[in-house]
């Protein structure tokens, strides 16, 4: 009998390697994201997707509804789905200054940090009803120590790494591990689409290995988390020894 592995942010560039990686193994893969992706499924067809606005608490409760009723139980949760919002705090314009977006704060931590909540209190009370060990592992970023123009994102990524390490204190009792994964940056397409051709070149020629990472080096580090049992409560940086 295969486990369940839900995943978050199924349609992105990092989901979708995720999906690639396990989709042949023995897990059933629990694909959610915002908007239904026709071509993810059309490439996975064995996935079972679900379309969800994972910062709204009743649309998320009927999506874990929904999940239980057809699968029972969740073995691994990966929170992935995230938002990238680069903005200084405050920055000079021809017409005076311009500070960060309220607005726009608000929405990368209701996305990054408030679905992962709702995610994982919903997974964990799976877990612990179904009494089954489980794991959850949550996607922050190099980030988290802070980066110029990034106060949002790099708020809410610092946050899920402080939530990651306190859940996997309270957890351990039921057997659920939780653990972070902090990816620097990689050759995706949201790398290329956030940050321009010369932010990479500076990139590569600060990252002590000099290049961005491969894919498969962050869904290896993936599986050793889950394959690892005795791992648990850290957080997994996989950034070519770069620090921002």
């Amino acid at each position: 009998m295969k486990n369940n592995l839900l995943i978050t942010g199924a349609a992105g560039s990092i989901g979708y390697e995720i999906i690639k990686k396990f989709y042949k193994s023995k897990y059933n893969i629990i694909a959610v994201d915002k908007a239904k992706k026709k071509d993810l499924i059309k490439t996975f067809p064995k996935i079972n997707y679900f379309s969800c606005d994972l910062t709204n608490e009743k649309s998320t409760k009927n999506l874990f509804l929904k999940i239980e009723k057809k699968f029972k139980s969740i073995d691994i949760l990966i929170n992935n789905a995230g938002l990238i919002f680069n903005s200084l705090i405050i920055s000079r314009t021809s017409n005076g200054f311009k500070k960060h977006s309220y607005n726009k704060w608000k929405n990368v931590i209701s996305i990054n940090l408030n679905s992962t909540f709702l995610t994982s209190t919903y997974a964990i009370e799976n877990m612990v009803m179904n009494r089954k060990a489980g794991l959850i592992i949550n996607i922050s970023s190099i980030s988290a120590e802070g980066n110029i123009g990034q106060a949002a994102y790099s708020s809410s990524k610092a946050a899920i790494e402080s939530f990651s390490t306190t859940l996997s204190k309270e957890l351990a009792i039921f057997g659920i591990r939780v653990v972070s994964i902090a990816p620097g940056f990689f050759n995706t397409k949201s790398t290329h689409k956030s940050i321009s051709k010369n932010q990479i070149s500076n990139i590569k020629s600060i990252t002590p290995v000099g290049r961005l990472g491969k894919i498969q080096e962050l869904t290896n580090a993936i599986n050793f988390v889950i394959n690892n049992k005795f791992y648990n409560g850290k957080v997994l940086k996989i950034d070519g020894g770069l620090r921002i």
